[in-house]
């Protein structure tokens, strides 16, 4: 998808509400279990066992899309040990699809759920590196979309960027599908505070964004205003663009949020717990306000002619951060801190 689908002359069909859930899971850590190929198995098994907190749901009304944090499997290296090589962290990430996706289909299948997530991947078209992928499957199990996060945290975080491998990398960036629960899209954590990549997964006609998030309280790691960026980001993500924010978080953290397409809070995790948090999404609504409303339709009204910081390079393209320690030399020197 690459117009701009909210602006579209085509007759859609009706979307009826449905419940959306973020089952706001809890990871364990390295510290728990060193060793990664048996803490990757071990999460996966939580992670399976944690669709159970959906049963409740079918009383009400059931959950139709489901969204959990952000490398539920915790299966990367330790990035200070001196003996780590890029080739041992390419090894323990997974195929998507894979075994693991596999499992986690089952579950998609048993509650006839849209399900996402995201998972350290390896792809053969890039066997130097591994990629932090956001993906969507429907109810049958099917892997419909992957999304590749766009900007890692560095120099924390050492998945390759898209942009990094440019131009050889020819998937698309930022991919929208189309399903009978709206147009869904994905982006990962990071990517949050550019707020370029919001905008343009809405140019591409995404009406819900599925992020999943491991987001300590941050800056000063304090949770309360006014230093809570993670409440204030979901908001102006879904305000600016008109769109749902299912915004998963890990339990460690909590704090997990869905926002409709005015800024709303539905839903918000607890902090600290693993939980499981829905609301009603109604796209019906949204579209609507889309295309009645004339005041706040950012959209709609967007300048685009007028801003040209986008037209010329900024950060360095097929250039992968492979060692923390590098950041220093590796980074790009802007041209806002130039004497």
């Amino acid at each position: 998808m690459n117009g701009k689908l909210f602006k579209t002359n085509k007759v859609k069909p009706l979307i009826d509400r449905y419940t959306a859930a973020i089952i706001q899971f809890r990871r364990i850590d390295p510290e728990e279990i060193p060793d990664v190929a048996e803490r990757r198995k071990a999460n996966l098994k939580n992670v399976l066992a944690s669709f159970s907190s959906l049963e409740t749901w079918d009383v009400i009304d059931p959950v139709k899309l489901v969204v959990l944090p952000e490398n539920i499997l915790r299966h990367e290296f330790d990035t200070k040990d001196p003996n780590q090589t890029q080739a041992d962290r390419v090894a323990t990430a997974v195929s998507i699809p894979g075994e693991e996706t596999d499992a986690i289909a089952e579950k998609a299948k048993q509650y006839n759920t849209y399900v996402s997530a995201s998972i350290h991947e390896k792809d053969p078209k890039y066997p130097e590196y591994f990629l932090n992928t956001a993906f969507i499957m429907n109810p049958k199990g099917k892997i419909i979309l992957k999304y590749r996060k766009i900007n890692p945290w560095i120099p924390l975080e050492l998945s390759t960027s898209p942009h990094d491998m440019m131009p050889e990398y020819k998937e698309p960036m930022f991919p929208v599908v189309e399903t009978e629960l709206g147009n869904l899209a994905c982006y990962v954590c990071y990517d949050q505070f550019f707020p370029e990549v919001a905008r343009q997964l809405a140019f591409n006609g995404a009406e819900v964004l599925l992020k999943p998030t491991i987001f300590p309280p941050y800056p000063q790691h304090m949770n309360y205003e006014p230093y809570d960026w993670y409440t204030t980001v979901n908001k102006m993500r879904s305000i600016e663009n008109m769109v749902y924010g299912l915004n998963a978080n890990g339990a460690k953290y909590g704090n997990s949020q869905i926002v409709d397409y005015l800024g709303r809070i539905l839903a918000v995790g607890d902090k600290g717990h693993q939980m499981t948090i829905g609301a009603t999404i109604d796209i019906q609504a949204l579209r609507d306000y889309r295309k009645k409303t004339q005041l706040h339709n950012m959209l709609e009204q967007v300048r685009t002619e007028c801003y040209t910081y986008l037209q010329k390079p900024n950060w360095p393209k097929n250039k992968p951060l492979l060692n923390e320690q590098d950041y220093a030399e590796w980074a790009n020197e802007s041209k806002f801190y130039k004497k």
